[in-house]
Formats: C-alpha cells, sequence, structure tokens
C-alpha cells in the first residue's frame, strides 16, 4: 500500500476565499513558523500550483522540491493536511496545511534530508537471493543430519556399532555403525526369502563403501542360498 494518496477535486462555486498554511523553517537561526497565504479560489488547484504561486509571486525564499509535476518522481512528497501525499497530485481544499515529511531531519521549510533513505535503498535487491542454496543439497541435509544423530546418540560413523544396536543375525562380525541400516534392510530380506532385494542391499553396501569382512561375507552368501 503506497504512502502517498491521490485526491479528487470538489466542486467549486464561485469564488471562494481559501487559505494555504506552510510550515517554515530557518536553519539559520533554527526557528519553526508557519505563514498563512490567502488566494481566491475559482477552480480547483494542486497543492504544488500554490506552493509555485507562493514562490514566485509573494515569497521567493520558500523551499520545496518538485520535479515530474506527474505523481512519479516523487520530489514533491510532503504532509498535507496530516497524510503523507505528493503536492503534485493532491487538489487543495478551503484550507490547506502543508509541512514537511515526518521523521526525515529537515533541511529547510519543506525541503527534508533523504540521504539515509538512498543509503537504506541501496540494500534492497530486484531478486530473492538464495544465500545458503548450499544447504539444500541433498549432501548437506545428509551430513546434517549424520552430525546431529552423532551428537544426540553418540553416534560415530568410524566406530563399530553397539551390539544392540546390530540385528542378531549378524552381531559379533564387527559391523560398523554407517552400515547399521543396511544390515537391517538384509536381515529382512533374508528373512523374507527375497533374494533380489538381497542383492540390491549388496549392491548399494558396495557403492557406499561399506566393507564386510569375510566371515560377514561367508554368512550372507549361505542365508541368501538357502
Amino acid at each position: 500500500m503506497s504512502m502517498f494518496h491521490r485526491t479528487t477535486p470538489a466542486l467549486c462555486s464561485g469564488a471562494v476565499e481559501a487559505t494555504l498554511q506552510v510550515m517554515r523553517f530557518d536553519p539559520a537561526t533554527n526557528t519553526q513558523r508557519i505563514d498563512s497565504f490567502k488566494y481566491e479560489k475559482r477552480t480547483e488547484y494542486m497543492v504544488l500550483d500554490l506552493l509555485v504561486a507562493v514562490k514566485a509571486h509573494q515569497d521567493p525564499s520558500l523551499a520545496f522540491r518538485a520535479s515530474c509535476c506527474e505523481g512519479v518522481c516523487g520530489s514533491c512528497a510532503m504532509n498535507i493536511n496530516g497524510i503523507n501525499s505528493l503536492a503534485c497530485i493532491t487538489y487543495a481544499p478551503v484550507r490547506t496545511a502543508v509541512g514537511p515529511l515526518p521523521n526525515f531531519p529537515v533541511l529547510k521549510d519543506l525541503v527534508v534530508d533523504i540521504k539515509n533513505y538512498f543509503k537504506q535503498y541501496e540494500f534492497i535487491r530486484p531478486y530473492t537471493r538464495q544465500t545458503n542454496k548450499k544447504r539444500f543439497h541433498i549432501q548437506s541435509i545428509y551430513q546434517r543430519y549424520r552430525e546431529q544423530a552423532a551428537q544426540l546418540y553418540g553416534e560415530n560413523q568410524n566406530t563399530p556399532a553397539a551390539e544392540s544396536d546390530v540385528p542378531f543375525r549378524w552381531r559379533g562380525l564387527n559391523v560398523p555403525s554407517k552400515a547399521t541400516a543396511y544390515f537391517s534392510l538384509l536381515d529382512r530380506a533374508i528373512s523374507d526369502g527375497n533374494k533380489a532385494a538381497g542383492l540390491k542391499v549388496l549392491e548399494a553396501m558396495s557403492k557406499d563403501g561399506v566393507k564386510l569382512d569375510k566371515k560377514a561375507s561367508d554368512k550372507i552368501v549361505k542365508e541368501l542360498a538357502v
């Protein structure tokens, strides 16, 4: 939602005496004041039109910003009747109070210091940056899982698994903890008599670098041959 609002013109019949109040700030004396300007309102005026007329015909010292006059650039942003608006697209009612934008250091009259705004604007990127792209790779996920498992359960893939973690069929065969899951799958395949599944598990173990000693190999071959 934009912080600036476009207003709609009000019906004006005949000449009406209108007032423009401008909040002024003098940096030389560090003082504020409010100047009032009277004018005859015979038609609808934009607030920027009134400010330009005041500067041209009544007070040349009035300071404000303006550029495109089309509501695009935002140079004429100011607080109009309590609402942050653009002076070039805001119609002036009978009583109009104009001040500088709030929460900005005031340089003079309606001109505020926007250097900090542009410093923050430099940090905005027009796209989403994936700074942790590698974190979502399957290798990274698996590695984090292993590290967390080691911290929670004291698991170390370089040391043999506890006797209670190894299926009964393979106890005493020096099974490494990294291969515990493989041996559980192998145990189920043998129990079900599924030789094809057992061979697939052995193939996966070979690709994953899980080594078996001769005693374990002989036992597995006998179990699959049954």
